[in-house]
């Protein structure tokens, strides 16, 4: 990635971070469609948090017996937060979080290349 030459202003971050959450949900309905994996992926707008986790295509989803995610992301997405705003901590968050994107994004893209179902018997390879 380019670096920036002006400073990231916070609409900047957030445009980026909201670009990064689109990947997330496209590659999502990209995996579950091809029956790669069970990808959910939610955002809630009151809260600006994104949430996402992939799931073996053999998981058990009973009370008591459920199948172990592969991966899984939580991310709030406001970086105008007082308490960041406060201290000067916009750009560490932003980097944390678009680190955190940048992470789950790459995993997903590895499911989709590798182009084989994830089962509960191939979750580590």
């Amino acid at each position: 990635m380019t670096k920036a030459t002006q400073p990231l202003t916070i609409e900047d971050m957030n445009e980026i971070l909201y670009t990064r959450a689109e990947e997330v949900f496209l590659l999502c309905m990209l995996i579950t469609r091809r029956g790669l994996a069970h990808a959910f992926c939610n955002f809630s707008g009151h809260v600006e948090m994104l949430e996402s986790k992939v799931q073996p295509t053999d998981s058990c989803y009973a009370v008591g017996s459920r199948t172990q995610h592969v991966a899984e992301l939580q991310v709030w997405f406001d970086l105008s937060d007082r308490e960041w705003a406060d201290r000067g901590w916009e750009k560490e968050e932003f980097e944390k979080k678009l680190a955190e994107l940048d992470t789950y994004v790459s995993y997903l893209d590895y499911i989709v290349a590798r182009n084989e179902p994830v089962t509960t018997s191939n979750m580590a390879a």
